[in-house]
């Protein structure tokens, strides 16, 4: 199989890999060797956070070179100078400053920021800078000055329905760092799992969680360690629906009666909050209030999204209070419910969020709709006066491409807004739901997709180089596993586990031209529950296999250029040859390892796949192809194009353009 590196590097003498690329970034002549005498130290303010910043940086770059370095010079001494002009807020907000400038040249690293959030986003570029040479390690002479477009950049990791382990979270945190996201949204309660420790209600826990829970010490220790790398955390706990499993331990607080059971099938159930009774707003309230112990942050999410309402309208007190305060609709008892809970969160300071279900008139000012069924919502709350975030487009959990995540924007041209109402638009999230994630599988479908979708929340608009992307990714996403993350090693380390030694490279080679099939495919396909163990070839896929990118580029240069007599064209070739082998290979593991079984369709897919690719490239080497020959080969990329078992096939783009050209 090509290498990593190989698969992207189709030019060069390419500049370094930044991500997100800086607001302003201009490279000059020059460089700064980095060697044992590179030290760093701090001028004007300075405190704990950001001395830890400096040593985890300086920490990183001694691995790199495998040399020590001095930790600090404790003065403005040293080839890196900081220069920070303050602490910045006490509890980080949307409003941070977080921009910062960096000169490097060869006397030195010269870093200014308003805050110490501002100085740990160039630290962060720093890190991305590092080259090498014959001669060793270097950081080329640069002048950046950057600042995000966005102010909220955020990813949800769904600890819900698949638990989420301290060590995930942290990890995660770290690679969010280095690519400057801002916000964890930590979804903490589903129907199948109530996920934090709660002293007042205890039974939350205990009863709704199979033992898997994050202890109050846990999460202080996580809001802590994200806030050492400028990340805010936004609990989330889904109220008035998705809450089978707060009922477990309270069903008092339900709309139906009782006894509840943690929900272990996926989807959108029944169960809701009585929003009618006093004491459920009690209950509700004496959670709020031990849980702003827990969490700082100004803003917090209640859910809100999918109610169902069949229990509202089965419970004849409910239906007779709709009566008596002219509730129309279970919608209008819903926004009831949401005022209530506005109120119980301003007597604690905080803003509610809410996804865009939550979105009607008289919503208060403050409020944060999240918009995940479609952009036009964002744009209706931005209109009625409320701050918006947009994840419609940026769901990791469905399989999609960085290009797709990367090529869609908060505030694309021709949004409509004014721009007051644009800036109302505080940015995006990324969503890691969990139906199809563990604790094992979630690093490779995090990342590194995650890291172009950070680049489209903070780098100006005009940025949308494609290959560029790509090539700079490719390269990121190596950085990204020197902070902990496991997502190029993944496929590898799990076909291990399942196959062992003998049956690693047949699988390897498959899973490098197939990816998963999208979320609602493999729920229909495979009627997965909480109680699914994820280890199937599926889950050793990658979303987005680096073969894929670079079979299109070099299908693009083939049906642009002198035909498919190129190097590109060889190349092509060669990969299509392979994968007529892959039939044999795949199927003779069969015996020995039955889940091969789950690749046979898509190998056998990935040779007929080639065969065409090959017909293909033999017809735009000759006078081109029959129109009959293309109307069959359109007809079979269609039928290749769908689910090959739970895999899909890489290079369909690919040939479907040499297919197009002939």
């Amino acid at each position: 199989m090509i290498p990593l590196l190989a698969l992207l590097a189709l030019a060069p003498q390419q500049p370094p890999a930044l991500m997100p690329l800086p607001a302003s970034v201009r490279y000059t002549d020059g460089r700064l060797r980095l060697d044992s005498t590179f030290t760093a130290g701090i001028t004007g303010f300075r405190d704990d956070r950001l001395e830890r910043a400096v040593g985890r940086t300086l920490g990183r770059l001694e691995q790199r070179i495998a040399q020590p370095l001095r930790r600090s010079s404790g003065t403005g001494t040293g080839l890196l100078q900081l220069t920070v002009t303050g602490a910045g807020q006490a509890v980080q907000s949307p409003e941070e400053d977080e921009s910062y400038s960096l000169t490097i040249d060869a006397g030195g690293a010269r870093l200014a920021a308003p805050t110490v959030v501002g100085a740990m986003r160039a630290l962060a570029t720093l890190e991305q800078l590092v080259a090498a040479d014959s001669a060793g390690f270097y950081l080329p002479a640069v002048i950046i000055t950057d600042a995000p477009r966005f102010r909220w950049r955020g990813l949800l990791m769904d600890a819900g329905r698949h638990f989420m382990p301290p060590d995930a979270v942290r990890r995660t945190l770290d690679g969010m760092a280095l690519v400057k996201l801002n916000v964890l949204h930590w979804h903490l309660s589903e129907d199948q799992g109530f996920r934090v420790e709660s002293r007042r209600y205890p039974r939350l826990h205990q009863l709704g969680s199979d033992g898997q829970y994050y202890t109050q010490e846990e999460i202080r220790g996580i809001v802590a360690y994200a806030r050492d790398r400028g990340i805010r955390i936004v609990p989330e706990f889904d109220m008035p629906g998705h809450s089978t499993s707060w009922f477990v331990g309270y069903p008092e607080y339900a709309s139906a009666i009782g006894p509840y059971t943690i929900e272990r099938r996926f989807g959108v159930f029944e169960p809701a909050f009585d929003p009618t009774r006093e004491e459920t707003y009690q209950f509700i309230e004496g959670f709020i209030a031990e849980m702003t112990d827990l969490f700082p942050d100004a803003y917090w999410h209640i859910g809100g999204d999918e109610v169902v309402g069949k229990h509202w309208n089965a419970n004849p007190r409910i239906l007779r209070f709709k009566r008596e305060r002219g509730l129309k609709d279970n919608e209008a008892l819903q926004a009831y419910f949401n005022e209530r809970l506005s109120r119980i969160l301003a007597r604690v300071h905080k803003r509610m969020v809410g996804w865009d279900e939550i979105l009607h008139p008289g919503l208060p000012d403050g409020t944060v709709v999240q918009s995940w069924r479609g952009t036009e919502y964002l744009g209706r709350a931005a209109r009625q006066g409320l701050s918006g975030i947009l994840s419609a487009p940026y769901y990791l959990d469905h399989i999609k491409t960085a290009e797709e995540h990367y090529l869609a924007d908060p505030l694309p041209e021709g949004h409509g807004l004014t721009t007051d109402e644009a800036a109302r638009v505080l940015g995006g999230e990324a969503c890691m739901w969990a139906e199809h994630v563990n604790q094992e599988t979630v690093d490779s479908r995090i990342w590194p997709r995650l890291a172009a979708i950070a680049e489209r929340f903070w780098s100006p608009q005009a940025v949308r180089d494609v290959p560029d992307m790509y090539r700079r990714l490719s390269l990121v996403s190596v950085q990204l596993e020197r902070v902990g993350l496991g997502h190029e090693a993944h496929s590898y380390r799990m076909l291990r586990l399942l196959a062992g030694q003998r049956g690693v490279q047949p699988l390897h080679d498959l899973l490098s031209y197939t990816m998963p099939v999208m979320f609602g495919q493999r729920s229909r396909l495979q009627g997965t529950t909480q109680l699914t163990p994820l280890t199937r070839l599926v889950d050793a896929a990658r979303p987005d296999p680096w073969a894929r990118s670079r079979m299109m580029r070099l299908a693009e240069r083939v049906a642009a250029g002198p035909r498919a007599a190129t190097e590109e064209g060889t190349e092509l070739d060669q990969i299509f040859v392979s994968w007529g082998a892959l039939p044999n290979s795949v199927g003779g593991l069969v015996a020995s390892f039955p889940l091969a079984r789950d690749g046979v369709a898509a190998a056998e897919g990935l040779a007929r796949l080639g065969r065409l690719g090959r017909e293909a490239l033999g017809y735009l080497n000759g006078d081109g192809a029959p129109a009959a020959w293309k109307s069959a080969a359109r007809a079979e990329l269609e039928e290749l194009a769908k689910p090959q078992g739970l895999l899909r096939l890489v290079g369909l783009e690919a040939v479907g353009i040499l297919v197009d050209a002939t």
